[in-house]
């Protein structure tokens, strides 16, 4: 019995460059799904953080204005002094105490001003009250923040009309949210 000489398989050359062109193709496509992935995560985040920004901005706005009994002209914090105008907002607030009572013939005072990016909100309370004093950053990504009155003379203010537009930027792109509210003071005199 004679035996065949066998046939030895062995990968040409024309199939090795097929499988390192289709390996090559496979890294640089899931190379760009997981850059396109990182860019489009890091744009939600970002979106995500000014859209928030600018809410609790608003929020917090709102939650001391629908309580004021009025909108001030100006009012003197520790020396400072801050003025209504269309960038910033001076209110006077019942004051209340820990357990959110208003108190009698008492005031907690609180001016919404934007230095640059920044928005904050500085509140001055009367000893008795239950309220933290002092100032605190709303915002670190705001563009623009604008007030509206319904009436020129302060004292007589019901309504006040809040814009805001919160602006951050991923690489090349700008992202930008915007909210605006009529917010009436319920305690208005």
């Amino acid at each position: 019995m004679m035996r065949l000489p066998q046939k030895q398989s062995a990968f040409t050359l024309i199939e090795i460059v097929i499988v390192i062109a289709l390996s090559v193709s496979v890294v640089v496509a899931l190379t760009f799904l997981l850059y396109t992935f990182n860019k489009a995560s890091l744009y939600g985040q970002v979106s995500s953080q000014s859209s928030d920004s600018a809410s609790a901005l608003l929020r917090d706005i709102e939650s001391l204005t629908l309580p004021a009994n009025a909108v001030l002209e100006t009012h003197a914090f520790s020396g400072a002094t801050y003025t209504s105008t269309a960038t910033s907002l001076v209110l006077e607030l019942p004051s209340i105490d820990g357990s959110g009572n208003v108190i009698a013939n008492a005031h907690d005072y609180v001016a919404f001003y934007a230095v640059g990016t920044n928005a904050y909100r500085l509140l001055e309370k009367d000893a008795v009250s239950g309220r933290v004093a002092g100032t605190k950053l709303l915002s670190s990504t705001l563009d623009t923040l604008s007030f509206a009155y319904d009436n020129a003379t302060f004292a007589d203010v019901r309504t006040v009309t809040v814009d805001i537009q919160t602006q951050a930027q991923v690489k090349e792109e700008v992202i930008t949210n915007h909210l605006s509210q009529q917010i009436r003071l319920r305690n208005h005199q």
